[in-house]
């Protein structure tokens, strides 16, 4: 795995982790590409617009939660995933999962969000 890729990634959950505003929507310009798809179960968006609102709908849902990387990332070609816990900061994990990147030219082309069931 390359330096980009570890910190396009941790550059990704920053963004996540994020209040919304000025910086926020810069960090989307920069880590996502502008057709990028958002898949999450039952739901899907597409472009900054989109990541915009599945960012704030997450945190509009969960407030005071950040979301951490736990795993290692392994990648094959463009392919990338690793796991994640989502919760409040020292607390227990409300839940985890796994993303799924598929990385061009340097930015997140597509999101995948899995999550484990209960």
């Amino acid at each position: 795995m390359s330096d980009s890729l570890e910190n396009l990634i941790v550059a990704h959950l920053d963004a996540w982790n994020a209040y919304a505003g000025p910086e926020r929507e810069q960090a989307i310009k920069e880590i996502y590409s502008p057709d990028v798809l958002i898949g999450e179960p039952g739901a899907s968006y597409d472009g900054h617009d989109g990541m915009t609102e599945a960012i704030s709908g997450l945190q509009a849902q969960l407030p005071g939660t950040v979301i951490t990387r736990t795993g290692p990332i392994q990648t094959a070609h463009d392919l990338s995933t690793y796991t994640w816990a989502l919760g409040p900061t020292g607390q227990e994990a409300l839940a985890t999962g796994r993303d799924v990147l598929i990385v061009r030219d340097g930015k997140i082309a597509s999101l995948y969000v899995l999550i484990d069931a209960p």
